[in-house]
């Protein structure tokens, strides 16, 4: 196949005289010129269309939504996700998405007739069909006789344009290194004739075969009628096919010239993929087969259909064992500058392919229940798929961040077959056919993310090959040529067709009348008259005889002599033909020894990239375990930041609810205190009018001295066992007894630790509670108010100060110790209700409170 390659060279001048003269130890190097930037191609996406089967039953479920772009799918209670709480919906976009009611002819006029168009110009095209088993992509690719896939319209609309402009047969002939060679009419007409007594030497011998199915196929199918005008009508066109499969990553020619006899008992041969001369992939050694209609070239698929290996699963019950590829190549040439015959010159064909690829279905064992040699082919299946699928990845991968790394192109023998088209060498579409069903979810997930993937890809758009070998021809040639042939077979019709009634070398007409009716009639005088002409007519008819047969024996004697030279130049070709036999012999014999050189190198290739491969594959795996910690690390550590927060949003919430508690419980205790507060002001008052009265009586209203421990509920509250929890204090919160040192009396804190020579009045309740309390009265001479015996006692010079004791609840329930101190007034003796008769009033200026409060954990 010829290829057109721009090749761009940078040529730098060198250095001018002057510049050399100048030019020192110490200058610089001249600055280069920055080439100008290589225009990069344009690009195109992978096209990919969806196409979606119609339900089995009326009443099955759908798993998915769908748009003219767009598919959502909607997960079935029955999937896996559904069962592990990821209930998630997926959404997939695409070029177009064909519903379950789409026509066959929608299908292709969207997808594939642009692809004829470019095999036409003379562009490259690859159309996928993918999908889960049993998703309808042999039904997409092929269809039925009344209503045809996409193969056979592509045919019909093929030869429906390049009808009027097919070469005759053996014109173009393959070269078996995936090129071909433009033939003479003389040897296109022999190699006709060998085909010929070829088929009839086959017909003598063989059986009448029986009608197939197949003709039964092509005689009821219905042809498209679409074509495509625009083409090159001074070219002309020649169409072959070829037919592989590939099964278990081996390569087979459905179309080998082996009898189906010979099938029975052997399998076909494993081909190769090569790359020609021009860096393109091919099968060594496929069979083209050359058509010149659709009936023909259904023919070859047919033949290849039954060869094809086909196989009954639990989803499909005839599933496609292997990828198939049926591949169009449309080989053109121009015409001389008369319009008449193909140019003779290998470097003006144009050579244009379409593969149209059936890939077989992905599978899943748990529900295909295959085994054994079926379980062989669906795990082979999958790994062309997969590697497929790691090809579009590295792509996508190296044109978005820019890399090159190497796409695995080899590890498949299908993605090794189209490594031209992935790297720019043509148009690459797929249809994604998908069964909606719900028991399919699961695949579909995967075949969908994978089509959707697939159309970031990047692949060059196909030029059409020009190819100009300054012949300098002229346009419309053949229109030319076509209307002197029709100007010639007009003018040869108008020439005057002899009387065929009246014979050529006639000697007259018919006789006179030779009837006499009388004596003076002249009929003996007419018939002597045409007697005389008929002589003189015989006369010249022989010397013309006589003329002729001497011409005649002239063009033997010539003939015996063209027949002479004709035998000896046929010996001279004969000899000529045993020498270039022999040569030809030679060459073979050396093409046997360079095949067999070449497949040792192919097996030492092959063994290299196992090895390759391998360490690949090794490579692979140990990034993917990266990729994995990674990602491990990663959760990880988005885990410790989520607990982070969890635990710093439980330690705010709990801290902002112990603030609201602590609030609330200081509010709390403001109002206790402020209660307390207002209680003891009254309590203060009372006591004040009591002991400014002279007519009151000695103790005070709730004194504790007034009344019996066991008489107060809330003094029994302080002894052991009364049930009250928050009034008992641990002894871990109390404080220590703290040994009493000597007081400064500068610095005293108290009028109780004043002068050592005062004497107190203790004033106190008859059983007092003792004061766990830091602050303890300390007064060392003191005399009990309940042992006064005299009124001297009191208003004379023994007791300078008086201390008045009293112990109640608070509103919390706590103990609370008040003392008032002050000192006695000389004056004013009062009586007093006790057994003390004489007292004197006395007058409280200073309160001290002693409360001691229980501390409960957490506060």
């Amino acid at each position: 196949m010829n290829r057109v390659y721009l090749q761009l060279s940078i040529v730098s001048d060198g250095p001018k005289k002057d510049d050399i003269s100048k030019s020192g130890p110490w200058s610089k190097t001249p600055a280069r010129k920055t080439p100008g930037k290589f225009k990069q191609p344009p690009k195109d996406p992978v096209k990919v269309f969806c196409r979606l089967k119609p339900l089995q039953n009326v009443g099955d479920i759908s798993c998915l939504m769908a748009t003219d772009t767009t598919i959502t799918l909607v997960p079935p209670e029955s999937c896996l996700q559904y069962r592990a709480n990821n209930y998630k919906e997926y959404q997939y976009v695409f070029k177009q998405v064909f519903s379950e009611s789409s026509q066959q002819k929608e299908v292709f006029d969207m997808v594939a007739l642009p692809l004829v168009d470019d095999l036409i110009q003379g562009k490259n095209g690859l159309l996928f069909t993918y999908g889960v088993t049993g998703s309808g992509k042999t039904y997409t690719m092929t269809g039925e006789p009344n209503d045809g896939g996409i193969l056979p319209r592509c045919l019909d609309v093929l030869f429906n344009s390049i009808s009027e402009y097919q070469a005759k047969k053996f014109v173009f002939k393959p070269d078996k290194m995936n090129g071909f060679e433009v033939l003479s009419e003389v040897e296109a007409m022999l190699e006709r004739q060998r085909e010929l007594h070829g088929d009839l030497a086959t017909g003598k011998n063989a059986k009448t075969p029986r009608r197939k199915n197949s003709d039964e196929e092509i005689g009821f199918r219905i042809p498209d009628t679409t074509k495509i005008t625009q083409l090159n009508d001074d070219n002309t066109f020649g169409v072959f096919v070829t037919y592989v499969e590939i099964y278990n990553n081996g390569i087979y020619d459905l179309l080998e010239d082996i009898s189906d006899d010979i099938l029975r008992n052997k399998s076909l041969q494993v081909k190769l993929v090569r790359e020609d001369a021009s860096r393109n992939m091919y099968v060594h050694g496929v069979t083209e087969v050359e058509v010149k209609s659709t009936n023909e070239a259904f023919q070859a698929f047919y033949k290849g259909q039954k060869r094809k290996r086909m196989a009954h699963t639990a989803l499909n019950a005839e599933s496609s064992r292997s990828h198939s590829v049926f591949t169009v190549r449309l080989v053109q040439a121009p015409l001389d500058s008369r319009g008449e015959a193909v140019v003779q010159d290998k470097r003006a064909i144009c050579i244009s392919q379409l593969s149209l690829v059936d890939l077989a279905g992905s599978e899943r064992t748990n529900r295909t229940k295959n085994t054994g040699q079926r379980l062989r082919e669906a795990s082979n299946i999958n790994n062309s798929l997969l590697t497929l699928r790691l090809c579009l990845e590295t792509l996508r991968e190296n044109q978005l961040q820019g890399t090159e790394k190497m796409v695995p192109y080899r590890e498949s023998k299908m993605t090794h077959l189209f490594k031209n088209y992935f790297d720019g060498d043509g148009q690459v579409e797929m249809i994604v056919c998908v069964n909606p069903s719900v028991d399919d979810f699961d695949e579909n997930v995967h075949v969908l993310k994978f089509a959707e993937m697939t159309q970031e890809v990047q692949v060059s758009r196909p030029v059409p090959l020009r190819v100009d070998l300054g012949l300098d021809l002229p346009k419309g040639r053949r229109n030319a040529y076509k209307n002197l042939e029709d100007l010639r077979k007009e003018i040869e019709n108008e020439m005057v067709e002899p009387n065929m009634n009246q014979p050529i070398y006639s000697l007259s007409g018919p006789f006179p009348c030779l009837e006499l009716l009388n004596p003076n009639d002249n009929t003996i005088m007419d018939l002597t008259h045409f007697l005389e002409l008929r002589i003189q007519r015989r006369q010249t008819i022989q010397e013309e005889i006589k003329k002729l047969e001497e011409e005649h024996i002239k063009r033997l004697m010539e003939a015996d002599r063209d027949l002479v030279l004709l035998k000896q130049e046929n010996s001279l070709v004969k000899q000529e033909l045993i020498s270039t036999n022999l040569s030809l012999e030679n060459e073979q014999r050396k093409n046997v020894i360079l095949e067999n050189r070449l497949v040792e190198k192919d097996n030492l290739v092959a063994c290299l990239q196992r090895q390759m491969n391998e360490q690949e594959k090794l490579l692979r795996s140990q990034e993917l375990e990266l990729r994995e910690k990674n990602i491990k690390i990663k959760q990880k550590a988005v885990e410790k930041e989520y607990v982070k927060q969890r635990c710093n949003d439980k330690i705010a919430a709990e801290k902002e609810k112990l603030s609201k508690e602590m609030e609330t419980r200081v509010k709390e205790h403001q109002e206790q205190l402020q209660s307390q507060l207002r209680k003891d002001n009254e309590k203060l008052r009372v006591v004040k009018r009591i002991l400014s009265d002279e007519n009151s009586a000695y103790i005070l209203p709730n004194a504790t001295s007034s009344c019996p421990s066991n008489a107060r509920p809330e003094l029994s509250q302080l002894q052991p066992g009364a049930g009250v929890e928050h009034n008992v204090v641990p002894s871990q919160f109390l404080t220590p007894h703290v040994r009493k040192h000597g007081i400064m009396t500068r610095h005293r804190r108290s009028r109780s630790a004043g002068n050592s020579k005062d004497m107190w009045l203790d004033h106190r309740p008859g059983i007092p509670a003792s004061l766990p309390t830091v602050m303890q009265p300390q007064m060392k001479k003191r005399k009990s108010i309940t042992k006064l015996t005299d009124a001297k006692d009191v208003t004379g010079s023994k007791a300078s100060k008086y201390c008045l004791m009293t112990q109640e609840q608070d509103s919390a329930g706590e103990l609370e110790t008040r003392l008032y101190k002050e000192k006695p007034p000389p004056v004013h003796p009062i009586k007093i209700r006790t057994s003390i008769s004489p007292s004197s009033a006395v007058e409280l200026n200073t309160a001290s409170v002693l409360a001691n409060y229980a501390t409960k954990a957490g506060v």
